[in-house]
């Protein structure tokens, strides 16, 4: 009996430990939408569009860069940015689960260039990811 005893006891410890590691349930936090431009830091404005399963609880636009509109409360929004647009982390997505970042997607619409705000042709250069 005490070898029986002592067998469902580490088995159970050894199962409790393993379960220990990893979370369930949604993970409030922070992810990154990501510009890639050919014309880094010639740019000056963007339109993009926000593809989420919920909407963020707040975005925030990168230093230097001026996020305009109301806050974001659909899951699809368009978002628009002004300021020198470089390659790199352009806003920041405040969401009650970032293990549901494959689920979102941004469309960049529209680019202009900085001082005279002539749109950009093609915009097949142009891409935004979001990652945590």
């Amino acid at each position: 009996m005490t070898a029986l005893r002592r067998t469902i006891t580490t088995a159970a410890v050894i199962l409790l430990a393993a379960c220990k590691g990893s979370p369930t349930g949604p993970v409030a936090g922070t992810l990154k939408v990501n510009l890639t431009t050919p014309n880094s830091g010639l740019d000056g404005a963007a339109v993009l569009l926000l593809n989420a399963p919920a909407p963020p609880t707040s975005v925030t636009a990168a230093a230097g860069l001026a996020l305009w509109g109301g806050p974001v409360a659909t899951a699809s929004a368009r978002i628009v940015l002004t300021g020198t647009l470089s390659t790199g982390t352009i806003l920041s997505l405040q969401v009650d689960d970032v293990n549901k970042v494959g689920q979102y997607s941004v469309t960049v619409q529209q680019v202009a260039t900085s001082g005279t705000f002539l749109l950009r042709n093609p915009l097949t250069l142009y891409s935004a990811t979001v990652t945590k």
